[in-house]
Parts: C-alpha cells; structure tokens; sequence
C-alpha cells in the first residue's frame, strides 16, 4: 500500500468525523428535517393530510397526522409506485374537492367530518375504479404508515428492538 494515499485517507477521514457533530448540532433537528418530498404541490399536500386525518383522527391518542403520515405516503409514491398509480392519486386528491363542491357546495376542508367521512366512502363504494383504486391505496398507506410508527410500535404494541436477553452461560440440570 502506499503510505501517502493511506496518510491522505486518513486525513480526510478524521477531518469528516471532526466536522460531523459540528454540522448535526446546528442542522439536525425536527423542525429542520425536510417534511415535504416535493412530489406533491401545497394544495395536493393539504388535501392529502386533510384525508389521513380523516382516516384516522386524532383522540386521546396521536392522529395520523401528527404522527407524519402524509410524508410517509409522499415518500412511498414517489419512490415505491410506478407513476401511473402516483398521477392517480394527484388525480383522486383533485376529484376529492370536486366532488365536495358537487355534493356540500363547500370545499372538502370546510366540510364537517360526517361530510368527509361521506365523501371517503362515496369513493370506496364507487363505480369509478380510479376513485376507488386512489382511496384504496390511501388509505392502505395511511394504516400501514400509522401502524408501523414509532409511537404505536412502542406505546400501543409493546415493539422492543431486540427482545429478549441472551444467557450465555446458565447452569444445565442432568
């Protein structure tokens, strides 16, 4: 091996590690961290975090929303489903205030929950197979982002990382 290249390496490396927690204090925090994939326009991300929420609300407990669902479904379609399925559900979140418009004569987000939840199963129960396939899809991601979330994992499904303790050296009766 070379001991210059080897020296050079070294240095770049120790220099990374010396910069590292400097650059994380100031930039790595949860207000910083990029919520918003750019996939979706404002208007399209409102709507979307007005339908998980209605999917699931929040209670006692954390809602959808506030547990980052939205960005979790963003992220999904952008980066797990092919872009018909992903222009689809830009369309569904288009047809969504349409159909609010058409039905309440208000937009979905001034509609009252009974009305949303009116609306969402309209979908479900719809002869229009790409309105059915768009809330279908959401909501099959709203549940699995919920569901597989830190805070239900752990308060909800008593998730440990690695459960269990291994004893290595224990007794053995004959």
């Amino acid at each position: 091996m070379n001991r210059r290249i080897a020296i050079r390496d070294l240095t770049i490396a120790l220099g990374g590690l010396v910069s590292i927690p400097a650059w994380a204090s100031n930039g790595w925090n949860a207000n910083s961290l990029k919520t918003s994939y750019g996939f979706f326009e404002t208007s399209e991300q409102q709507m979307l975090e007005l339908i998980v929420g209605t999917i699931i609300p929040e209670s006692d407990t954390k809602g959808a929303k506030s547990l980052g669902v939205p960005a979790f479904l963003e992220k999904m379609l952008q980066d797990c489903y092919e872009k018909p399925v992903a222009e689809n559900v830009k369309n569904g979140l288009a047809s969504t205030d349409a159909i609010a418009q058409k039905q309440f004569g208000k937009s979905f987000a001034n509609c009252e929950t009974a009305q949303k939840h009116q609306i969402l199963l309209g979908f479900e129960k719809s002869d229009n197979t790409q309105l059915k396939d768009f809330y279908s899809l959401v909501k099959n991601l709203t549940i699995l982002g919920y569901t597989t979330s830190e805070y239900v994992q752990t308060e909800f499904l008593n998730y440990n990382m690695a459960p269990g303790h291994y004893y290595g050296c224990v007794p053995v009766k004959k």
